[in-house]
């Protein structure tokens, strides 16, 4: 009768080795295939690249803006506010509210000194050739 609860003991101890070693070797998987291809969350970045936006280079002393950074790494560029992945990849849905106003205020201008198109003129409301009643 003693040996059944030992034998039990046993099989549980293997059971749950096999799933904890089993974890590990998984997530070992994972963080070495995001290594090896220099992308997804799981990697590991010793050598972070500049911001794609600016040129400003990443911190030596990374501080998390929130969790997901403090989670799986990046950093946000001083310079431009510009989120990137710990790979140096912005991160998607983002705009960066710096350079957002900067291509607004570029489009403007642009708009300003291209010659206007006909179709694009401003017109007289009380214009008659406009509505297309010719008297």
């Amino acid at each position: 009768m003693s040996a059944e609860p030992a034998i039990a003991i046993v099989i549980a101890a293997i059971i749950l080795g096999v799933l904890i070693f089993g974890s590990l070797a998984v997530g070992m998987v994972l963080v070495i295939r995001d290594t090896i291809r220099k992308r997804g969350k799981w990697g590991i970045n010793l050598v972070p690249g500049p911001c794609l936006q600016c040129g400003t280079p990443a911190p030596l002393i990374r501080k998390p803006a929130h969790w997901r950074q403090a989670m799986w790494g990046g950093w946000t560029c001083s310079e431009c506010g510009l989120e990137l992945d710990k790979w140096g990849r912005p991160v998607e849905g983002q705009t960066p509210g710096k350079w957002a106003v900067l291509r607004t205020i570029e489009e403007i201008d642009e708009r300003e000194h291209r010659p206007q198109r006909r179709d694009e003129r401003i017109q007289n409301v009380n214009d008659q050739t406009q509505r297309g009643d010719v008297s």
